[in-house]
């Protein structure tokens, strides 16, 4: 009998197919659904809340205005109020135009403005343009200081929104003696600015820029404008400028693009004819086609009485710059739309 060795030990027996493709594999494992849902959930949540937050310090970091009216406590002002009783001018800033520099422009217009009344300006708020509270911030004040008569002056944009606004207050028994443009389009169509490539995407991405969007403003303004620094030195200037109090927020940049982009669609027809329109452009204005606003401005109010008056050489907007032109241009527009009555009685001849 022959002993047995190692080499005729037996072999298992080979599996089928299907068991020996599945060898060394884990067994399927249904997904946890309720878990991933969870995760998705809470993930989509922080990522909401981030956006919101983002949002929200853009409009913390800047000047909290709050559609505040602002009347200068100045002796020429108190001057005019008590001459002109129950009349006001309101100043609406332009697209962009801090509350601070809408001061500053009615401080280079007052003296001319003083002519007819007293002078006020108005800061939008950093969480979005609002025609309506605007309109109630006005009536507040209108109700204050038992004002019957308005005068506007909107500097660019804001000429836009002062004629929404004259149709308001006209509904409330207010008159709305006249409102001077000042470089303001009468729609999208007449801006050259090429921000206004900005303006056909502002609704849709802007909105979610916030804080992180400042920055990037920021950042890319002073790289692209280094003006003799070092990328460095720009990068750093053009990201502390973004931070700056006295700029507009994101939001309120947005909402006004919004609206200007739906101009005049928002108008209701509602100024009477009687409500004088001053026309003050540079016909070279770069941001603005001054020949079609103007034209634009006349197709929209046919039966009100205009008056054109350049100022040349003066850009876009600008009386805080050039102030001895703008008040000279604005004196013309009231002599001509809104001239003073007679104090005195004329001379009469015996014979």
């Amino acid at each position: 009998m022959t002993a047995s060795t190692g080499r005729n030990r037996s072999k298992p027996a080979a599996g089928t197919p299907e068991q020996t493709a599945t060898a060394g594999k884990p067994a399927h494992q249904i997904p946890d659904i309720p878990r991933r849902l969870f995760f998705l959930t809470v993930g989509a949540g922080a990522i909401t809340t981030g956006f919101q937050a983002n949002i929200a310090l853009d409009a913390r970091l800047t000047e909290r205005s709050q559609y505040r009216i602002s009347t200068p406590d100045n002796e020429e002002n108190r001057t005019a109020a008590a001459r002109f009783p129950g009349k006001t001018w309101y100043l609406l800033g332009g697209f962009r135009v801090s509350y601070r520099d809408a001061g500053r422009k009615l401080d280079a217009l007052q003296p001319a403005m003083n002519q007819r009344a007293s002078a006020s300006y108005i800061g939008y708020s950093n969480e979005g343009i609002d025609v309506a509270q605007l309109f109630i911030a006005i009536q507040r004040d209108v109700y204050a200081r038992q004002i019957d008569t308005v005068y506007f002056y909107g500097d660019s944009f804001g000429g836009m929104a002062a004629v929404v606004l004259a149709s308001l207050l006209t509904d409330i028994g207010v008159k709305v003696r006249l409102i001077v443009m000042g470089s303001s389009p009468s729609n999208v169509a007449d801006t050259l600015d090429p921000g206004k490539e900005y303006i056909s995407v502002a609704g849709k991405v802007v909105p979610y820029l916030g804080l992180l969007g400042r920055l990037g403003a920021g950042l890319w303004g002073g790289l692209s404008n280094p003006n003799g620094q070092g990328m460095y030195d720009a990068a750093r200037s053009g990201v502390a400028r973004s931070l700056d109090l006295n700029n507009n927020s994101l939001i309120l940049s947005t909402t006004q693009a919004t609206f200007l982009q739906a101009f005049p669609h928002q108008y209701d027809g509602g100024v009477p004819t009687s409500t004088g329109i001053g026309l003050l452009y540079d016909p070279e204005d770069f941001i603005v086609d001054a020949r079609l606003a103007k034209q634009g401005w006349e197709t929209l109010m046919p039966r009100n009485p205009h008056y054109a008056y350049d100022v040349p050489h003066t850009g876009h907007a600008s009386p805080e710059i050039y102030p001895d032109i703008y008040r000279t241009a604005l004196a013309v527009v009231l002599d001509k739309l809104d001239p003073l009555p007679l104090t005195v009685k004329p001379d009469q001849p015996i014979f």
